[in-house]
């Protein structure tokens, strides 16, 4: 029988406090099954028990915790199970309990697609991990694409069709407030012309170049139409119809004007900016 002892933190509320009183759980996690699906329900602030042969992974919420049994011993406790620490457990776990844990560790939770904002400079790394080599910086307030939750809290990002990992509580869905977005519904519209710009490999340095070109086309205004030229929508598509490949609500609905103009950018120009470049020189893109 393999058993899991452990104190973990339960939150009380006293009126308007908060008392934190230490619960004893005591549970056979021989089955799997039951490590995965009883013990999270008893105690509310473990996360994760993984199971691998004699190693048990325990991830309790906050602080990025982890306690590591093996052979039904408790062997370490640390908060970053990839980190430098992890090698002053190696008198308890030889190496290959040591890699077991970092895989379990920096193996993906959750399948995510999301876009975020960094909310601090920080570097990324080949692994989920501080003991992982760094493959760059990313500055605070840069645009990334997040498309995992590791066993140990850290994110996985894509950048250039390759995978990296960042650690925990650095990123942020809220659009930072250093962007142009203009208020209303206006920039609601050009919240939504962002969100599109990876799926082109644009970053935030091209909404600027973008807000001001459709701002001198059509002053984001979906129902803006040029009598003469017959000229429609957001990106002033020649003719309006153009845009239907978008969806049979074009004429109206600024979500599927602004995916033609973003394809249309890119197929023609490359690039927002260089659409204003060439606006700004001719008067028209």
């Amino acid at each position: 029988m393999l058993q899991l002892m452990l104190f973990t933190e339960v939150k009380d509320i006293d009126g308007k406090e908060e008392k934190i009183r230490p619960k004893h759980i005591k549970a056979d996690i021989s089955d799997p099954k039951h490590a995965r699906e009883e013990i999270p329900n008893r105690a509310n602030r473990i996360l994760k028990i993984i199971i691998s042969a004699e190693l048990v992974l325990v991830v309790l919420a906050s602080c990025s915790l982890y306690r590591v049994w093996r052979h039904n011993v408790e062997v370490h406790a640390c908060e970053d199970i990839c980190s430098v620490a992890l090698a002053s457990a190696s008198s308890c776990m030889n190496d290959r309990t040591v890699q077991s844990v970092r895989k379990l560790a920096g193996s993906i939770a959750e399948e995510i697609y999301e876009y975020a904002w960094t909310t601090e400079k920080l570097e990324y790394r080949t692994g989920a991990g501080m003991s992982y080599k760094s493959a760059g910086t990313l500055d605070k307030d840069k645009m990334i694409k997040r498309t995992g939750i590791t066993n140990n809290g850290w994110s996985r990002i894509s950048l250039d069709d390759k995978d990296y990992y960042i650690p925990a509580d650095t990123t942020s869905t809220e659009i930072p407030d250093s962007l142009p977005i203009a208020d209303g519904i206006k920039g609601e519209y050009q919240k939504y012309a962002l969100s599109l710009f990876p799926d082109f490999g644009w970053d935030e340095t091209q909404l600027a170049p973008l807000i001001n070109l459709w701002n001198r086309e059509s002053k984001w205004n979906p129902r803006s139409h040029n009598k003469r030229s017959g000229a429609h929508g957001i990106p002033q598509a020649l003719p309006g119809s153009k845009m239907a490949s978008e969806g049979s609500d074009y004429y109206t609905n600024p979500e599927p004007q602004i995916r033609w103009g973003l394809k249309y950018i890119a197929r023609r120009y490359g690039s927002p900016a260089a659409a204003w470049r060439h606006s700004q020189s001719r008067g028209w893109y």
